[in-house]
């Protein structure tokens, strides 16, 4: 293991902090500190992400939109890809490796973080999270930032953040739950194919320590548009995460211990071999272990954390015959302490990191990327100058990267909140700096399909990327006495203008010299990208609907857009509540369309879709729900003819899937 790798592993064993524990020990500091002309007889969500510490979600001055657990479980019994979907403003992608990744403001999910408990979730090449990679299980809420965020979480957070708080509460309980689902009967690989997600979740006291444990394991049958062709449009897949994690809450000290497991498999049929019964298949295995350590001081006006983190990684993917082996590692190190002067909160901490990357071909032992390594050190200081109707939060980050130096962010923003008329508005603005180093994917990966016809290569001349960005938001929320309902809009507009912006682009010289389209990662000279954001809703007592529509352009240099970036997008959901029954309903709709063709398609099949889904949930007796979802409603999905005539079709590789499922709590 490299050196240095190896040197912020051990300091991991001496150190420790889990940032959901602060959580909710600081929503009593909340309500005392941030908010004293509050009305305390009103319960207010309390929100961390924006500032890295405990707020009313109206006193924050970074725009923050909350999703609760709840509305959670209601899309979604597996992981977060589906979850994220529903959530306004940000668009899902699958990958080719057939996970799950997304876009926010135009930016993809290399330059989108995902947390957990205010801990990144680490992917170990730097590169998109695969959401398809974390369980949604015991989830409290979802915290979402759009916009540059570098200032707090660092390189990949220039397009915003995607906070997944846990539930952190130390009460003893057991949960079980059991989902079977099918796909649309002309879609089966097989008719009698049926998916199943079994999920525990458990919490008991142990010897003093709070300690919990998640398991969920699924299994995916797969489905296939045209049975008559030998390649499957989607993978059969099992997979299990497991979790267990204890705090001892004690002593004056809080210390912690979280372990997670994931194994996965995936295998999807591509083509056969010409004069034999043999198939060829892609696969990908992932064997993923990560262990975090953690120490804070909770009961303080200056709490602190410490937390560690190791992750090893081990993936083998490709096709059957031409399969790649990857060895990931990664140690991280982060610290944070907050003080409170008169009426200005500091925030100030650290990150050590060290990652390493290899990567061999086993058929023919030869190494494709041997023992590549990054680290780097950071450094932030964030102050927040809080006053009943206004607050103004300026901070400053720097990083040094064994590769590339030093790097800086600046950023200021502030929120101004004032009533007109009983109608309560708030104004907040941001504007500053963001950077994101390359990850060692894109500057090493080789990612060979030539007997698909393309490969994509890194390049080790890759720069940083830098932008400059601003982002305002207005939100107006008023209770509505003539039709009894609480109403929210809100309008955010975005500007960020780029340099060195990395995609991956086909290389015309070498395509034509290998007779393949070989693409590779490179520095654009700039990118522009804009767009705004409208959200409206009503919450009535038993009922809620919202609506969210998304406008973005992009472009670079040469006033070419950038690819795979909807142009519109709308969402829109609706609930209702029959009490009476204890049942739930809900309904979503997603709307996409105009994303940019690229040169190398012959045509359009298609540029806009629709999806529609619908949940019902019922509570039996107390402790016992059951549900019933139709995802997909309609059976939109891309086209199983465009993609061998060269048409362009961006919309989901999915299907119509009905889905029930029932949950006990003891």
């Amino acid at each position: 293991m490299n050196n240095k790798v190896a040197f912020i592993s051990a300091m991991s064993l001496l150190s420790c902090s889990a940032f959901a524990n602060i959580v909710e020990d600081k929503k009593d500091d909340a309500h005392q500190r941030l908010n004293a002309s509050a009305d305390m007889s009103q319960t207010e969500t309390i929100v961390v992400t924006g500032t890295r510490t405990a707020k009313f979600l109206n006193d924050s001055p970074v725009a923050v939109t909350v999703i609760s657990g709840d509305a959670l479980t209601k899309v979604s019994q597996g992981t977060l890809a589906q979850a994220l979907n529903f959530i306004p403003g940000v668009v899902v992608t699958r990958s080719v490796k057939d996970g799950y990744n997304i876009q926010m403001q135009g930016f993809d999910g290399d330059h989108v973080l995902v947390l957990i408990n205010g801990q990144p979730v680490v992917s170990p090449t730097g590169s998109s999270t695969d959401l398809d990679q974390i369980a949604a299980v015991d989830i409290q809420q979802i915290e979402v930032i759009r916009g540059a965020a570098s200032v707090m979480y660092g390189s990949s957070a220039m397009g915003g953040v995607i906070n997944i708080i846990t539930n952190s509460s130390n009460d003893e309980r057991l949960k079980l739950s059991y989902d079977i689902s099918q796909y649309a009967k002309e879609n089966r690989i097989n008719s009698s194919d049926i998916n199943q997600t079994l999920k525990i979740a458990a919490a008991k006291e142990l010897f003093g320590w709070n300690t919990s444990l998640n398991v969920v394991h699924i299994k995916d049958e797969g489905f296939d548009y045209n049975s008559d062709s030998v390649s499957q449009d989607s993978p059969v897949v099992e997979k299990t995460f497991f979790n267990v994690s204890s705090q001892n809450d004690n002593s004056e000290l809080t210390p912690s211990i979280s372990y997670q497991l994931l194994d996965e498999v995936k295998l999807r049929d591509t083509s056969s071999v010409p004069g034999q019964t043999s198939v060829i298949f892609y696969q990908t295995s992932v064997n993923k272990h990560q262990l975090d350590l953690g120490l804070a001081q909770k009961q303080s006006k200056e709490p602190w954390q410490i937390n560690a983190r190791y992750i090893t990684h081990e993936e083998t993917s490709g096709q059957s015959n031409s399969l790649r082996d990857i060895d990931i590692k990664l140690a991280e190190l982060t610290g944070q302490n907050v003080w409170q002067v008169s009426d200005i909160e500091v925030v100030a901490g650290g990150v050590l990191h060290a990652d390493e990357l290899n990567q061999i071909k086993p058929g023919s032992q030869s190494v494709e990327i041997d023992d590549q390594s990054r680290e780097s050190a950071e450094g932030f200081v964030q102050a927040n100058w809080i006053k009943p109707s206004y607050q103004v939060l300026s901070g400053v980050r720097v990083q040094h990267d064994s590769d590339f130096g030093w790097h800086h962010a600046f950023r200021l923003s502030g929120m101004l909140n004032f009533d007109v008329n009983n109608t309560n508005l708030q104004w907040r603005l941001g504007a500053g700096q963001s950077y994101r180093v390359p990850n060692l994917k894109e500057r090493f990966y080789v990612f060979d399909h030539s007997n698909l016809g393309y490969m994509v290569l890194g390049n080790e001349q890759l720069t940083p990327e830098t932008a400059n960005s601003i982002n305002s938001s207005l939100r107006i929320n008023k209770s509505v006495s003539a039709i009894d309902a609480d109403m929210h809009f809100e309008f955010n507009a975005h500007y960020s203008d780029t340099e060195d912006f990395i995609e991956s682009v086909q290389n015309v010289d070498k395509s034509e010299e290998a007779n393949l389209s070989i693409f590779e990662y490179k520095n654009r000279r700039s990118a522009l990208i804009h767009g705004f954001n409208v959200t409206s809703g009503l919450t009535f007592e038993q009922s809620k609907i919202q609506f969210n529509y998304s406008y973005l352009t992009s472009q670079d240099e040469n006033g070419e857009r950038l690819a795979s970036r909807p142009r519109h997008q709308v969402k829109v959901n609706f609930s209702y509540d029959i009490n009476a029954y204890d049942i739930e309903l809900l309904t979503y709709l997603v709307y996409q369309a105009d994303e940019a063709v690229p040169n190398d398609y012959l045509g359009v099949e298609n540029n806009e879709y629709t999806t529609v889904n619908f949940v019902f949930n019922q509570e039996i007796f107390d402790g016992l729900t059951w549900r019933l979802n139709l995802n997909n409603l309609f059976d939109e999905h891309e086209s199983e003819h465009a993609d061998a005539a060269r048409l362009f079709d961006p919309r989901p590789t999915s299907t119509r899937t009905i889905s029930a499922g029932v949950t006990y709590t003891f």
